[in-house]
């Protein structure tokens, strides 16, 4: 009993060889180019340097990094089994009268269990980390505007001037009329100290401006709210840079994904993307699995004479193809043809099935 055990450690460690290897050369990669593309933002910006676009690149790296999670995952693993197969290792396996099932197993459980922690552990902090290094950026360019939520799903928008501090209140926002619902509007002085409210039903943000229409104003010492026809009070940002301020599906985790959602459902936003990132997260366990089985499929073969190339090419084209069918897929659930659940989870599965037949045919037939 102790002699499969002992294979399965071996074979597992050759798996986390070749996938941490790539992984720290990826790693490398990113750093470098993305160093690069912040050292040009950096350009742009006064009193920023090369430790700022330092910072923003290691902040935003992680993020990167597991953005290519599937591919490290199919290229790792082929190398690990490729490097099995030209030692004649699979081969004196198999003479020993383990099944290719049974030589795949530990990497597939390997892969189920990194996906697992790379989707509850890793990736909320590489998108803590990513959250960060764009405040660090607002921060330094001076823009402090930014769009908040509450537990009850409202929208809360704060600015600051040069001598008032304003904090905006709204339980929706219609993106195409560019109108704010149910709005309540805080001023106070920098030191904090109250100056006036509004409440109005609709607020329309148009030309870095809310325009108010009947609208109730209340200061200090008022016995009762005072109505204004129209008043227009300053905006530190305009429609553009309130899109801007949602956060974007990638920069969001599994544990605020769908509270997220929630919120941007009841603003009256778009929610297909969110939804999409939420099912595409839950199935990276599974996709990382189907890497590993096509992997196994292209690299487990008994080698030949200038076996290398096309097990190369084979690699590449399966991983381009799963690109696109995702890329496919996603776009279908966009059009609302198909439903985002079905949209996010068909290419994993049909890799998994796919490769799963084609090892029973080659394997077992």
């Amino acid at each position: 009993m102790t002699l499969p055990w002992t294979i399965y450690r071996y074979l597992t460690l050759q798996a986390v060889i070749g996938i941490v290897g790539l992984f720290l050369i990826l790693s490398g990669l990113i750093l470098l180019i993305d160093l690069i593309e912040s050292l040009r933002e950096v350009e742009k910006i006064e009193d920023a340097g090369f430790n700022f676009a330092l910072k923003l690149t290691l902040l935003r790296a992680p993020k990167l990094a597991l953005t290519l999670t599937p591919f490290i995952f199919l290229f790792g693993t082929m190398w690990a089994f490729y490097q099995l197969n030209r030692r004649s290792e699979i081969a004196v396996m198999r003479s020993a009268g383990m099944s290719v099932w049974r030589i795949i197993s530990p990497v597939a459980l390997l892969s189920l269990c990194l996906g697992v922690i790379i989707l509850t552990l890793l990736d909320p902090l590489a998108s803590r980390m990513s959250a960060q290094a764009d405040a660090e950026k607002n921060s330094i360019r001076g823009k402090s505007t930014q769009l908040l939520t509450t537990v009850e799903g409202d929208i809360w928008v704060r600015q600051r001037t040069d001598d008032l501090a304003l904090i905006l209140h709204a339980e929706k926002y219609n993106l195409s009329q560019r109108t704010l619902s149910d709005v309540t509007i805080w001023k106070r002085d920098l030191q904090g100290v109250f100056i006036e409210r509004w409440d109005a039903d609709k607020v329309v943000l148009e030309n870095k401006q809310f325009v108010l229409a009947d609208a109730y104003r209340s200061r200090p010492g008022d016995t009762k709210p005072v109505l204004v026809e129209a008043e227009i009070i300053p905006s530190a940002f305009d429609l553009e840079d309130l899109r801007e301020d949602i956060a974007k599906p990638d920069s969001l985790s599994i544990w605020t994904l769908r509270d997220f959602t929630q919120v941007i459902e009841d603003a009256g936003l778009p929610i297909v993307a969110y939804q999409l990132r939420y099912h595409d997260l839950i199935s990276l366990p599974v996709k990382l699995m189907a890497m590993v089985l096509i992997a196994a499929l292209f690299s487990m073969k008994p080698l030949r004479s200038g076996g290398t190339l096309p097990l190369i090419l084979s690699g590449i084209a399966a991983g381009f193809v799963l690109f696109i069918s995702s890329e496919l897929s996603n776009a279908t659930a966009e059009a609302q043809v198909a439903p985002v659940w079905l949209a996010a989870w068909a290419p994993a599965a049909i890799a998994v099935l796919l490769s799963l037949t084609m090892l029973l045919y080659t394997e077992d037939g």
